[in-house]
C-alpha cells in the first residue's frame, strides 16, 4: 500500500469521520458566531448514499434522504424546517455498533465561509447498530457560503499525528525541502486518554520548491490505526498499527478498521476526492508558512494551482 508517488497520477489526502473533506482554516478574517438550531428526530433513509457536500438547501432533497421520527410527549415531533426562509446542515456517519454522538460547537462566519465546528463522542460497544447524524438549522441568508468542516477532535491529535508522519515516515522517503502530512480521519475513541485510536488514510509527499511550484519529490501511503497517549507537554503517538503490502493488505486493512473497513474503502477509492483535497492542504500549508508557491506538480505530470 505504501506506494511511490512517481507511479500514478491522482494521489491522495483530508476527508473527515463524515466522509467528507474537512479542512482547517487559517487566515486573518475576522469571525462572526452565527446562531443555529438543532433539528431532532430524524433518520437517515438506508437507500441514501451520505451526500458529499452537508448543505441541503430545498425540502425535496431533504425528504429524499431523511425520514421522520415520531416519538411520545411533547418533544417527540421533528423539528420544524422552513426551506423558504432557512437551510439545513447535515453530517452522517457510517454505521457503527458504538454508541455515538455528533455534537455541534459553533458555527461561524469567515469572509464567503461558514466554519462548522462540531465534536463525535464515542461511547460502549452496543448489541445493535445505528447510523450517527446531527443536523442544524441555519437561516437562508448563510445558504450561498461555502461550508467548511471542523471536527473538534481531529485539530486535537492533528499537530501529533502531523509530526508522526513528516518524522517517522516522511524522513524514510526521498529527502525534499518540505515534508507535508495529509490525513483523512475515518475514526477516533477517544474514551481511553492514555491510549486514544485514530483509524485514518494517511499520506506524507516530500517537496522541494522550484520557482513558484512545489516539485513533489516522493511520498505514500500509510493507512491504518494510530495509538495517541495525551501528556502534559501535548499529544504524541505511542505506536501505529500499518496496513501491510503484497497479499496481507486486504486481510490486514481488514483485521485494523474491522467495522470502519468499508468506510475506509470509500475514502482510500475516491481518487478525484483525494486529489482536490491534496491541493486544499497545500494551499493552507505555504500559506501558514509563507512559502512563495501557487503551483505544485508530481513527477511526469503537469503542474496544478494549489486550491483548487
Amino acid at each position: 500500500m505504501k506506494k511511490i508517488l512517481f507511479a500514478f497520477a491522482t494521489l491522495l489526502v483530508i476527508a473527515a469521520c463524515t466522509n467528507k473533506p474537512s479542512t482547517v482554516v487559517e487566515n486573518n478574517e475576522e469571525s462572526n458566531e452565527v446562531a443555529f438550531e438543532v433539528a431532532q428526530n430524524y433518520f437517515f433513509k438506508n437507500d441514501q448514499v451520505i451526500p458529499e457536500n452537508p448543505k441541503i438547501s430545498t425540502e425535496e432533497e431533504f425528504n429524499k434522504l431523511f425520514g421522520m421520527a415520531t416519538t411520545m410527549g411533547k418533544d417527540g415531533k421533528p423539528t420544524a424546517i422552513d426551506f423558504t426562509k432557512q437551510f439545513a446542515l447535515a453530517i452522517v456517519l457510517p454505521v457503527t455498533d458504538f454508541a455515538t454522538e455528533i455534537n455541534p460547537v459553533k458555527v461561524e462566519e469567515q469572509g464567503d465561509s461558514l466554519l462548522y465546528t462540531y465534536e463525535v463522542n464515542t461511547g460502549e460497544k452496543q448489541t445493535f447498530s445505528i447510523r450517527p447524524v446531527s443536523i442544524i438549522i441555519l437561516d437562508k441568508k448563510y445558504e450561498n457560503k461555502e461550508i467548511v468542516l471542523v471536527n473538534k477532535q481531529e485539530i486535537t491529535f492533528f499537530p501529533a499525528i502531523d509530526r508522526y508522519l513528516a518524522d517517522s515516515i516522511g524522513s524514510n522517503y526521498a529527502k525534499g525541502e518540505y515534508s507535508v502530512p495529509i490525513h483523512s480521519i475515518v475514526g477516533v475513541d477517544d474514551r481511553n486518554a492514555e491510549d486514544i485510536k485514530v483509524w485514518g488514510d494517511y499520506w506524507v509527499f516530500n517537496y522541494n520548491l522550484v520557482g513558484d511550484t512545489l516539485k513533489c519529490v516522493s511520498g505514500g501511503n500509510h493507512p491504518g490505526l494510530m495509538h495517541i497517549r495525551q501528556t502534559e507537554n501535548g499529544f504524541e503517538v505511542t505506536a501505529f498499527e500499518q496496513v501491510e503490502d503484497g497479499s496481507r493488505n486486504l486481510p490486514s486493512a481488514k483485521n485494523i478498521f474491522g467495522d470502519k473497513f468499508n468506510a475506509f474503502q470509500a475514502i482510500n477509492s475516491d481518487e478525484q476526492r483525494r486529489e482536490k483535497l491534496r491541493s486544499e492542504v497545500l494551499a493552507v500549508y505555504v500559506k501558514k508558512r509563507g512559502i512563495a508557491a501557487t503551483l505544485y506538480q508530481d513527477n511526469g505530470w503537469p503542474a496544478k494551482k494549489l486550491g483548487e
